[in-house]
């Protein structure tokens, strides 16, 4: 190359990304896929890989990928090609991508290129923030007349395809409103939809009573979705051949979305899936980096994806954060308790103020460090004696009655009264919940919260820039690959990014061009 060329060449990210990010890429993860049995692999595995992260960088199809990598001089000096080597077919890609999914490498290259990573860049990860944002794979939005025509149609179709002999079997009526009038029921007035959602209806029972039980049907993926639309979505008649199906008013929010892809689950924010993200949030870094992804149904609650989180913040950042900073929906007395014992965590949460105002709120008594025992009341008496409750899930603190019998504030007190004395029931869940709402009215916690927020940003960033929220892939194990290198990718640009700023800060200005 032209050493003019080549200087200029320097100068970009694709120099950075040859020198430091791609040697991040841990090529041993992939040796189990090739040994004596198998052979070697037809191209590097660092190849590869690298084409799969920069066309997520880019938001490149395959096609529009490999394209860069065999004409783009960028492309090929960021990895390390000579333009004779730089070649790879859509098989190759498709095949890596195939042997991922069935490990679940894609959360494991992430966890290890995003370790090597942060460990390169010097990045701390003591302090850090967690959001869900929601997805959508490549599936149409149906309403529910579109979900039963688009179900019953897929199945005619497949039905068609593979025994026509069992397909001319079907009602010619049936097989004319959705094999040769297609959009009959689906492109419908609003007026007219409930009327033909009522014959969608009828049309789905009568297949699944003539099919239900023929042995080659039965095992059709097709008629599987059909047979769990029905189940899901209609009661079942009183008669044998009934005029009308009652529809199930209220279907479970895990029911059936997308015949293209049934794993696609409703939640409060829509039909699609639920990706979790945490990652750094330390001023001083010099860049932040997503050091957690996961990909959750969309009817499940934040709640449950504090610990998963955690976990594997450690095995990307080798520890657990000291803080994590996240919204009032991951906020619960359980979550901060498992966190800071089983992680040592500090889960900066805000919680919904909904204690009753009628008493003394739990925090005006002064807990032990481990919140165990109660060391005194807020008249500032201590108990007599601490006891479990029968079931054992429970602390009670026992204070004296003849003492709170002449205690002002006897009658807002949380304490029940007893033949022996008054009884404050608590539990570490409570005490922590009972001092977050207090803390988070501080000026501290506010102005140390306020960081949280940047996390929206990532949230942005990934869908405007990397195609996160409307995906080309459908189905739950591609959704999560496809989440996973996104990820991947954005931690690689912002590390490939820094590195080119600071070399062409330490190089000054370019030199003036010669034309």
């Amino acid at each position: 190359m032209d050493p003019a060329k080549r200087a200029r060449l320097e100068r970009t990210w694709a120099h950075q990304y040859r020198c430091r990010a791609l040697p991040l890429i841990d090529e041993s993860r992939f040796a189990k896929y090739f040994d004596a049995e198998n052979g070697r692999p037809n191209k590097s595995v660092r190849l590869v890989v690298s084409v799969l992260v920069l066309k997520e960088v880019f938001d490149l199809t395959d096609a529009e990928a490999l394209e860069e990598l065999e004409w783009n001089a960028a492309w090929q000096y960021a990895l390390d090609l000579i333009p004779e080597e730089a070649h790879a077919c859509q098989k190759t890609l498709h095949n890596y991508r195939a042997l991922m999914i069935g490990d679940d490498e894609g959360a494991g290259l992430f966890e290890s290129t995003t370790a090597r990573l942060i460990q390169a860049a010097e990045l701390r990860t003591e302090r850090q923030r967690q959001d869900s944002t929601h997805i959508v794979s490549n599936i149409r939005l149906l309403t529910r007349l579109g979900l039963f025509v688009q179900t019953i149609t897929q199945f005619l179709e497949a039905l068609r395809n593979e025994h026509p002999r069992l397909c001319h079997q079907v009602a010619e009526d049936v097989r004319e409103r959705y094999l040769d009038r297609e959009g009959y029921f689906a492109d419908a007035r609003g007026s007219e939809a409930p009327r033909r959602l009522e014959q969608a209806a009828l049309d789905l029972h009568q297949l699944v009573q003539q099919f239900g039980d023929h042995p080659m049907v039965a095992v059709m993926e097709s008629f599987a979705l059909v047979k769990r639309l029905y189940e899901e979505q209609c009661l079942p008649p009183k008669e044998d051949k009934p005029e009308r199906i009652e529809l199930n008013q209220s279907p479970s929010s895990s029911s059936l979305q997308s015949p293209s892809d049934p794993d696609v689950t409703y939640g409060h924010k829509g039909k699609g899936y639920e990706v979790q993200l945490a990652e750094t949030c330390v001023e001083e870094n010099p860049f932040q980096a997503i050091t957690a992804v996961s990909v959750n149904d969309a009817n499940k609650s934040d709640q449950q994806q504090v610990k998963p989180t955690l976990e594997q913040t450690e095995r990307t950042c080798g520890k657990a954060p000291d803080e994590m900073h996240t919204d009032a929906g991951y906020g619960s007395g359980d979550n901060i308790v498992m966190a800071r014992e089983d992680h040592g965590t500090e889960l900066k949460a805000p919680i919904g103020s909904n204690e009753s105002s009628q008493y003394l709120p739990l925090a005006e008594f002064e807990f032990d460090a481990e919140a165990q025992q109660v060391l005194r009341c807020p008249r500032g008496e201590a108990p007599l004696r601490h006891q479990q409750t029968r079931s054992g899930k429970a602390m009670q603190a026992v204070f004296s009655a003849s003492t709170c019998r002449h205690c002002p504030a006897r009658h807002v007190c949380p304490t029940e009264k007893r033949r022996d004395g008054r009884y404050l029931r608590f539990t570490k869940a409570d005490v922590a919940v009972a001092q977050r709402r207090v803390e988070q009215q501080t000026e501290q916690f506010k102005e140390r919260h306020k960081i949280r927020s940047g996390i929206e940003a990532t949230n942005s960033e990934l869908k405007r820039c990397h195609g996160l929220g409307k995906l080309r892939v459908r189905r739950r194990q591609r959704v999560g690959l496809a989440v996973h290198l996104k990820a991947l990718a954005l931690n690689v640009k912002r590390y490939v990014g820094h590195l080119t700023d600071v070399a062409l800060a330490a190089a000054g200005p370019a030199p003036a061009c010669a034309c």
